[in-house]
């Protein structure tokens, strides 16, 4: 038996496949499990959206209306995640921001408060990946939210839908190497115990 059998990597579900650390479709309708963070003082929220979304039947909205004039506000809906091990871990959402006269609004994707992404995206729903190298084993926040400058009156929103963190799976090259190790190992015990 090779190493990656005798650590349990032996299946080729596991070997070959994306492992999922966090996945949310927010086709149940419920947002509760995502905590809300702005800097606006009025009116914020973090919903399950109707009107549009990728997949049926909900998305997630983030908020706010009316905003004053000339400030840059957001509205994010973070969530937190467990890395398993240290490993490249890959993000995969759809996203969009809403059309604004004489503003920006955009939506903004953040892990662990570090911005990867500002987009102002007007017209449809895109979908958006991130590598999130290196990332250390143990808990981690994902906030996604909307951006806004020089918002004035009416409803400024940013939407996601179909939010996936997997693992990034190791090359063939590196299984490959993992099997030979274990090969080895084996056959070296072996070669002790006669």
């Amino acid at each position: 038996m090779c190493l990656a059998g005798l650590l349990g990597l032996g299946s080729s579900s596991f070997a070959l496949g994306a492992v999922v650390v966090f996945s949310d479709n927010f086709d149940d309708g419920d947002v509760t499990d995502w905590t809300k963070t702005t800097n606006y003082g009025g009116p914020t929220f973090v919903t399950a959206d109707t009107t549009e979304f990728v997949l049926p039947s909900y998305s997630l909205e983030t908020y706010l209306e009316p905003g004053p004039s000339g400030s840059d506000l957001y509205v994010r809906a973070s969530h937190d995640f467990s890395a398993p091990v240290a490993s490249d871990y890959s993000l995969n959402l759809w996203a969009r921001s809403r059309d604004c006269s004489g503003c920006v609004i955009s939506y903004d994707v953040l892990v662990d408060g570090v911005l990867l992404d500002r987009v102002n995206q007007e017209v449809d729903f895109e979908q958006r990946s991130f590598l999130l190298s290196g990332l250390a084993p143990g808990t981690h926040t994902l906030s996604l939210g909307m951006y806004t400058t020089n918002a004035s009156s009416g409803r400024f929103y940013a939407k996601f839908d179909d939010v996936v963190i997997s693992q990034v799976p190791l090359p063939a090259a590196a299984w490959l190497f993992i099997s030979a190790l274990g090969g080895l190992v084996v056959a070296k015990r072996k070669q002790l115990e006669a």
